[in-house]
């Protein structure tokens, strides 16, 4: 990354440097100032946008057609017009411009590109490392993945009961348009405090997505998560929204799933998979 940075800069200063140099021409030699260099110039800071925005290849042919293009003109000048005065500083250089323009243009957008891409893998590193939600402080949905990995674990292990529970929000995207997004956090904020409060210490929490929680629950049969699971939804039944003075019963819809590890399989994924199968069946 610190390469690529210098490289970028490296560039960005190249072609600042042929900029001025090109414009300080204009200053140092009086003879260049007409319409014809104004166009060259001109030209030559449209190819530099076309080379940024393209890649080298496109930037290059780019430059070759206005090589082409400028080097017709002069040798139409030169056949058919009867012009022979031209000079290197003031018209064969032009030649070479359109080609280190081009080159220099495209090399520091690849390089702006390149830092964006690692900049995009960084975020997206950080994410992956990152293991609570921010809304409710609960785990999600990668530590959940490992916390359950070691629960499967240690119940294939030790012969631990293990079970897991799923609550899913319905019509999320309608409760939002109702509510809005902030009194929509307020109610999940509601909802995993009288979640929590219905769990033991040791069950594990997570939010998985924006509408749905998982619980992992050691040392407890299916049974027992049955007992939990009527806890849940009696207690989400009762919530209420206080809105100033006023307090609003909310009656929205969720569905609780529940699957009891059998101790077979070691993938995590086919877990979630089961369990959230378990939603259709609880109507």
């Amino acid at each position: 990354m610190n390469n690529l940075s210098k490289k970028t800069k490296a560039f960005f200063m190249l072609l600042i440097l042929e900029f001025f140099i090109l414009i300080s021409l204009f200053f140092l030699k009086p003879d260049m100032i007409g319409q014809k260099n104004y166009i060259l110039l001109s030209a030559t800071f449209f190819l530099a946008l076309w080379s940024f925005s393209t890649d080298l290849v496109m930037a290059l042919f780019g430059a070759l057609f206005l090589v082409l293009a400028y080097g017709s003109y002069i040798l139409y000048q030169a056949i058919f017009a009867g012009v022979f005065n031209f000079t290197f500083l003031t018209d064969y250089f032009w030649l070479l411009v359109f080609p280190i323009v081009a080159y220099t243009s495209s090399q520091l957008g690849e390089g702006i590109n390149d830092s964006n891409k690692s900049i995009q893998e960084l975020r997206k590193n950080i994410q992956a490392l990152v293991r609570v939600d921010n809304l409710t402080g609960l785990g999600n949905k990668q530590k959940f993945y490992e916390d359950l990995s070691e629960e499967m674990r240690r119940a294939r292990r030790h012969g631990f009961d293990l079970s897991m529970m799923i609550v899913k929000i319905m019509f999320f995207k309608e409760l939002i348009d109702i509510y809005g997004k902030s009194k929509t956090n307020e109610i999940i904020m509601l909802m995993v405090k009288n979640i929590e409060e219905t769990l033991r210490a040791e069950d594990k929490k997570y939010r998985l997505e924006d509408d749905t929680f998982a619980f992992i629950l050691p040392n407890t049969n299916k049974n027992g998560a049955e007992v939990i699971k009527n806890r849940i939804r009696t207690n989400l039944s009762a919530i209420t929204l206080n809105s100033g003075k006023k307090e609003e019963k909310l009656n929205f819809n969720f569905k609780i799933g529940i699957l009891e590890y059998d101790q077979k399989t070691n993938d995590v994924f086919e877990i979630k998979h089961k369990l959230e199968k378990e939603l259709e069946y609880d109507v």
